[in-house]
């Protein structure tokens, strides 16, 4: 198979936290599609996504999408605004947003978009726009079934849709890269497996299952080519301020290995709240220099859970 050098998005990466340990890639949306608050609508793609098909709202799989969700700790609407700072300086941010369910052959899929931007400073060094859009299976498990990621980095440019068939253990990619001709290649699925933003949204369902939480568990993640193993352990809890407020939290360290061979240097560490909402609060992760944090700074709950929680806007 001819190799295809792969350029990742560090700031999405560490949002999407498994994939940290591969310098991952990604953020937001199909074309036709408004976009989350920090987009300004110049994305220059190479390959475009089909348009999401809308479920109609007589439909039974638009009660049954509401009753999953029922289940889980997120629900359509949330919104998720994070900071992302290096050395105690921001160098951008990265939001994703759940939209309503889409048909999917004779069922749903659950649909995610995300997008992350370089801060004003940092567009000096390189400019960062990247966007991604991720559709997995019905339910908690969060099996992909199509993810897309559009990367604006400088003067690269990249877009890349990864279709997963589950049933003929088959992942298929299709590259694009600027001035460069198109690329199909094909992988193997491995049960289990979740796209680098499903893998964080598995995670936060794994957490709202059990109380206690897990001490330890693992699963597959497939990104960069390559499907990894992605550990997390338990490490306590933990009571952390953001802005003015205090939020009660459980700790977790996270790992991931491909071919049983360390990949990720330093740990990775999420701070999940308490709560049933299981929101990812803060995360950290040590880099040859220093530390690059991660902070929530901005949190809508979601239409059915907005009598349950309050939005939160820290202002950071």
């Amino acid at each position: 198979m001819q190799s295809y050098c792969y350029r990742p998005s560090i700031l999405l990466m560490i949002v999407t936290t498994f994939s940290l340990s591969t310098y991952l890639q990604q953020s937001v949306q199909a074309a036709t599609t408004p976009l989350s608050t920090l987009s300004d609508g110049n994305f220059e793609r190479q390959l475009e996504l089909p348009a999401s098909q809308a479920i109609d709202s007589a439909s039974p799989l638009l009660q049954e999408a509401k009753e999953a969700y029922a289940k889980l700790p997120f629900d359509v609407g949330e919104r998720i605004r994070f900071v992302v700072t290096y050395l105690g300086v921001s160098g951008g941010s990265a939001e994703v947003i759940i939209h309503p369910p889409t048909k999917h052959q004779q069922t749903w899929a659950h649909r995610f978009t995300g997008e992350v931007k370089s801060a004003r400073w940092y567009r000096w060094i390189m400019q960062i726009h990247d966007s991604i859009e991720a559709l997995m299976f019905h339910g908690a498990d969060m099996t992909p079934v199509r993810f897309y990621i559009n990367q604006q980095e400088g003067t690269f440019r990249q877009s890349k849709i990864i279709e997963f068939d589950s049933d003929k253990s088959i992942i298929r990619q299709q590259v694009k890269r600027k001035d460069n001709p198109e690329t199909h290649f094909e992988f193997p699925f491995v049960v289990g497996s979740k796209d680098a933003l499903g893998a964080l949204y598995y995670l936060r369902n794994r957490l709202a299952a059990q109380t206690p939480p897990p001490t330890h568990f693992e699963f597959p993640i497939f990104t960069s080519e390559k499907t990894w193993t992605g550990k997390a352990d338990y490490l306590g809890s933990d009571t952390i301020k953001i802005s003015r407020k205090k939020y009660e939290t459980d700790v977790f360290r996270l790992v991931t290995t491909f071919g049983g061979l360390m990949e990720q240097k330093g740990d990775i560490k999420m701070w999940f709240s308490k709560d049933s909402s299981r929101l990812p609060l803060y995360i950290e992760a040590s880099v040859r220099f220093g530390y690059i944090k991660v902070t929530l700074d901005e949190w809508d709950p979601g239409e059915a859970k907005k009598s349950a929680f309050e939005a939160i806007r820290h202002d950071l």
